[in-house]
């Protein structure tokens, strides 16, 4: 039987279709303002539907007859979502049973997905009568639009359910996930200490931003959590059953520059060869190199890292990096192979220089050349003019 004033998925496709049709370079700012604000709100509008459809689907088993291991995995597949994001729709349409008000407006627009989700979060395993008592404060604020407040709020009911001393409803999770694009994805989801020594890590290891580094501060912090990983994988105890170096599959071939073929992390796939290239520049690898049909013709570890007393001599002489007008000091630089160990180029101090993790991404990409005798240090850009 149609549903009153016809069939939704019609409808659904048809307001689809007409926002579709609609190209922005023909409306006047203020129509693509209300246009953006009002298809977002829309949205919003239909995450809460979908989330009361999701959880109805999993109390009723749909799936299953298809031989889905879950409803989440049900809807990952045949809705072509992430099964992360298919969970939370579920549980989100769950506490949505529980806080019907805040499921109602939800649904009606009257609330953003931001705020629903932050009163949501809210959630302590045990004390869901608790949280449906502070409904109507949270909500209240949720009318506000005002999603900073909010969040403080949902915060403050977290730590208060929680001073009885049980266990957090959610422990602390890093989850690992490849975009369509192929590029990594880290989602980490922390308690208070927890997230203030993350936090506190990742601030101690940001560079500032100065006028020699155009980096936004995403770019800064990113390069952060890798330089704290490096350091991690440095001073991991003898013993231990994995020392964690990491580990590259590289044709020899692709490695010399002679043709395109496969160079493979151990665990994240296909490397772009510029960030190989710089690997193996100063670090400790373990590698396997493989011959045109992919058999490995050399197995073993590849130690590039200056020696101790080596990198030694060369911080002391060169104090810090050495790109000109940068300075940062010889904690944030790594020892740049002038020429390549691949090349030919030696491990000693004539062919070693200090350059920070952004100048020594930088001098590693195409068009950048650079000169050096043991003292004077000479780079050129891609316009073949010499940098000072």
């Amino acid at each position: 039987m149609p549903a009153p004033g016809g069939d939704p998925i019609a409808l659904l496709a048809a307001a689809a279709d007409a926002l579709a049709r609609l190209d922005p370079s023909d409306l006047p700012d203020a129509a693509v303002a209300d246009l953006a604000v009002a298809t977002r709100r829309g949205i919003d509008r239909l995450e809460g539907c979908f989330a009361r459809l999701a959880r109805n689907a999993h109390v009723r088993g749909i799936g299953s007859e298809s031989g889905a291991s879950s409803t989440a995995a049900w809807l990952a597949r045949q809705a072509g979502m992430r099964s992360g994001d298919a969970r939370a729709a579920i549980e989100a349409g769950e506490l949505t049973d529980l806080l019907t008000h805040t499921g109602a407006a939800w649904r009606a627009g009257a609330i953003s997905t931001g705020a629903a989700r932050a009163i949501i979060g809210a959630r302590v395993e045990g004390h869901d009568d608790k949280l449906a008592a502070c409904e109507p404060e949270l909500l209240e604020l949720a009318r506000t639009r005002d999603l900073n407040r909010l969040r403080r709020a949902a915060a403050r009911f977290r730590k208060y359910a929680e001073s009885d001393g049980a266990a957090p409803r959610v422990p602390d999770g890093l989850h690992l996930s490849t975009s369509w694009a192929g590029r990594t994805v880290l989602s980490g989801d922390f308690a208070d200490l927890a997230a203030e020594t993350v936090v506190t890590a990742i601030h101690a290891y940001t560079e500032a931003p100065d006028r020699t580094d155009p980096r936004p501060g995403s770019q800064r912090r990113a390069d952060a959590l890798v330089r704290i990983c490096e350091v991690a994988l440095e001073h991991i105890p003898a013993g231990r059953r994995n020392r964690g170096q990491v580990s590259v599959v590289v044709d020899w071939a692709t490695l010399t520059g002679g043709s395109p073929g496969r160079a493979d992390g151990q665990y994240t796939g296909p490397i772009h060869l510029d960030d190989v290239h710089r690997l193996l520049c100063d670090t400790t690898v373990s590698r396997i190199v493989t011959d045109p049909a992919g058999i490995p013709i050399d197995v073993g570890r590849a130690k590039r890292t200056p020696p101790a007393r080596l990198r030694r001599a060369v911080v002391a002489r060169d104090q810090g990096c050495r790109f000109p007008g940068c300075g940062r000091p010889p904690g944030w630089c790594d020892a740049h192979h002038v020429r390549h160990w691949t090349r030919g180029g030696p491990t000693d101090s004539r062919n070693l220089v200090l350059v920070c993790g952004y100048h020594h991404r930088l001098l590693h990409r195409p068009g950048w050349t650079v000169a050096f005798d043991g003292e004077e240090l000479h780079i050129r850009g891609p316009d073949g003019g010499e940098v000072t």
